[in-house]
């Protein structure tokens, strides 16, 4: 049911804009960079759905259908000014047509604008200009081919790529810096406009800078993307420097 209650500006930490996310159970990575990060006057607001450890395409259907809409329904209460659906790979394997219909869904709803990881990755790509590109990503086989196949359908050419093959949720959030990077370098194609790397319970952010400047050309992550795009469609401005050209210039 939407919400009838209007929104209300409180003083404190969410006195210009309050970002709700949603994320999955396991995540332990989007929730406290995200608050971390934000400017001065924006509050992170998180709402949790289960999934089991396994990070299988059956286990993200099962947690959008049992547990999604219950999440995004909690946290509707505090009146956010963005809804952000913070699980990319629920997305990749579900479709282009279940993301779009998502985001429509939450914000006929609760009457705010939305978003969701995939979608942000989408438009931060456009808005940095790039239309060839490399993925990355933690994810098992399966999953990480899933991607490739969605990004290609929302209008990307993909060259290139790699995978960790982590199957286990929680560990999505192990590997340090130096492996990301390797990553990102190992699975950039020379002919890609930009590098994308995925999943919001990876530390992707913490190499941003460090792979642009290796690889000569933007990188997207699925946690930086998210925040930038929940932060523009809540009407802030802001720019963030230390994760790449897209918060820091766009």
């Amino acid at each position: 049911m939407a919400s009838t209650v209007t929104r209300r500006f409180l003083d404190g930490d969410g006195r210009r804009a309050r970002l709700g996310i949603v994320i999955p159970s396991v995540n332990t990575v989007m929730e406290p960079w995200a608050q971390r990060t934000v400017p001065d006057g924006v509050s992170v607001l998180a709402a949790r759905m289960f999934i089991p450890p396994a990070t299988t395409p059956e286990a993200f259907i099962e947690m959008d259908r049992n547990e999604g809409k219950t999440a995004i329904r909690q946290l509707s209460s505090v009146l956010p000014d963005v809804i952000a659906y913070g699980c990319t790979a629920s997305s990749i394997v579900q479709g282009l047509d279940y993301d779009a219909h998502l985001r429509a869904e939450i914000s006929d709803d609760y009457k705010v604008p939305s978003t969701t990881a995939a979608h942000a990755i989408v438009t931060a790509v456009a808005t940095l200009g790039a239309h060839t590109v490399s993925i990355v990503s933690p994810y098992t086989k399966d999953v990480d081919e899933a991607e490739h196949r969605y990004f290609e359908k929302a209008g990307l050419k993909v060259v290139g790529g790699a995978c960790l093959g982590i199957s286990d949720g929680f560990a999505l959030a192990e590997p340090d810096a130096d492996t990301l990077f390797d990553l990102g370098k190992r699975g950039c194609d020379g002919r890609a406009e930009a590098l994308i790397m995925t999943c919001l319970n990876t530390r992707s952010h913490t190499v941003i800078d460090r792979l642009e400047q290796a690889l000569g050309k933007p990188v997207v992550t699925s946690t930086q993307a998210t925040l930038w795009h929940a932060l523009r469609l809540a009407g802030i401005p802001d720019k963030v420097a230390g994760f790449g050209r897209l918060l820091a210039v766009h």
